[in-house]
């Protein structure tokens, strides 16, 4: 049976934010930060006590990147990390997102139209990069192995969910993989 650590134990979530199927935003810490000053990271933060983890995504991502941010759409998890940090650290559990900001591209080619709609918080920054060229070591160090998989294409956007539609059905398809059908 592994010993339970002493460090206080932090459920934390971040967004893995897609412009497009190649295209990510993150942002920099500040350079002021007390942990991982001036780093890469993907946006997020803690889980407060009673709070579920989808709700914590959408309020931190509203906090850091201001308003525009609820108009975003979180999908399913990518990843759950862990990470120990030494004492006195904590040990979190990180549950990575899939958000969707495709909204925030620019249907017409033209540029993109997240620059004018991102708040960043004090002293912070958002930048976007294609998922290939994710620049590894200005991120966090307990995130780059999540990165270098993201960079070597082993995790993708999500393909958007395809609901069936039934021509003896009139109306809306059911939830994805809920296929009812009465049998005569």
């Amino acid at each position: 049976m592994p010993t339970l650590p002493s460090q206080p134990r932090l459920v934390v979530v971040a967004g893995l934010v897609w412009l497009a199927p190649d295209r990510l935003l993150v942002q920099r810490r500040p350079a002021d930060a007390a942990h991982g000053a001036g780093r890469l990271e993907l946006p997020g933060g803690k889980v407060e006590p009673g709070e579920p983890p989808r709700a914590a995504l959408t309020r931190e991502l509203t906090e850091e990147w201001g308003p525009e941010a609820r108009l975003l759409t979180l999908s399913t998890v990518a990843e759950v990390l862990h990470h120990v940090y030494p004492p006195p650290g904590p040990e979190v559990l990180l549950v990575v997102y899939h958000v969707d900001a495709s909204a925030w591209a620019a249907a017409d080619g033209s540029g993109e139209r997240w620059p004018a709609l991102v708040r960043a918080a004090p002293g912070a920054s958002v930048h976007a990069f294609d998922a290939g060229a994710l620049p590894l070591d200005e991120f966090l160090a307990a995130d780059r192995g999540f990165v270098a998989e993201i960079v070597a294409g082993r995790v993708r956007q999500p393909e958007p969910p395809v609901h069936p539609v039934h021509p003896d059905r009139p109306g809306p398809p059911g939830p994805p993989g809920l296929d009812i059908r009465e049998e005569h």
